[in-house]
């Protein structure tokens, strides 16, 4: 999955590279439009596929957290021993260790995951941008 989340980067900062780049310069040779109208739907497939794998890693890890906290209540409802035994150990065994999805132990999927892609695709992207604006000016 890891790899996965890091071909994803590189698709949408390269998207929006192409996307931005015959928009921005204006000796542009190609057709404008059919590129521009290709990268836009390259583009929001990528965005699509990224945002729906983050959304279902932060539902399940919200809806875990929420069972737990069901069975902590429940255990305090029941009266027979054995069954209060049962739900506790249960409990211990899901709210001691959360459930994360973590990407090979270096960060945690989710909503956090999303802000920090999204700027780093950002700053990639200038990059690139500063980059093609100052080779142009040397040509």
């Amino acid at each position: 999955m890891t790899i996965k989340m890091a071909c994803y980067f590189g698709w949408i900062a390269h998207d929006l590279r192409e996307l931005l780049y015959p928009i921005l310069v204006k000796n542009y040779v190609k057709p404008k439009i059919m590129t521009i109208i290709f990268y836009t739907f390259c583009l929001s497939n990528n965005i699509c596929k990224f945002l729906i794998i983050n959304y279902i890693y932060e539902t399940i890890t919200t809806k875990a957290s929420a069972t737990a906290d069901l069975l902590n209540r429940l255990s305090y409802v029941t009266c027979d021993i054995e069954i209060r035994e049962i739900i506790s150990q249960f409990s211990l065994r899901i709210v001691h260790p959360p459930l994360k999805f973590y990407g090979i132990g270096f960060f945690q999927f989710g909503f956090k995951f999303l802000y920090k892609f999204i700027t780093s695709v950002a700053t990639v992207l200038v990059l690139i941008l500063q980059a093609q604006v100052n080779k142009e000016k040397f040509i």
